[in-house]
């Protein structure tokens, strides 16, 4: 997801939204509760800025002892950053963990992760596509 500063009648606004498109709309359905205006109307008059461009780095944590720490104490010291794992049947990959010390999980074909127990209905995968550890529970 891409970051937008989007200004109208001396109001700014960051919005996360996938395109300027979505973003103007998302804007709208914010102003349109406090004013009566058109949406045609309001994009005559609102400025839309690029302030970040989404990368699927971003997803990734930054605090990697954090991580590690999740690791050890759940006792899956065998998982990594970018391990290919399978949620409920829902594939994606590891970025990061979290204070309930559970992983978070960006599934295919997403923008965002989510907070995933590790041991929860969870296959984990190596490089090749082979099965490592696999919890049922």
């Amino acid at each position: 997801m891409n970051t937008y500063l989007l200004e109208w009648n001396g109001f700014t606004h960051n919005i996360v939204a996938e395109t300027a498109s979505k973003a103007r709309y998302q804007y709208w359905t914010i102003i349109h509760d406090c004013y009566d205006i058109s949406f045609g109307g309001f994009l005559k008059r609102v400025t839309c800025k690029l302030l970040n461009k989404f990368h699927y780095k971003d997803l990734f944590t930054s605090n990697i002892e954090d991580f590690k720490d999740t690791l050890s104490r759940r006792g899956i010291e065998f998982a990594h950053l970018g391990m290919r794992v399978e949620v409920n049947g829902k594939p994606g990959v590891i970025v990061g963990s979290n204070r309930s010390l559970n992983l978070d999980v960006c599934f295919d074909g997403q923008h965002w992760k989510e907070n995933c127990h590790p041991w929860w209905m969870i296959k984990y995968f190596d490089n090749y596509g082979n099965l490592v550890k696999e919890y049922t529970k």
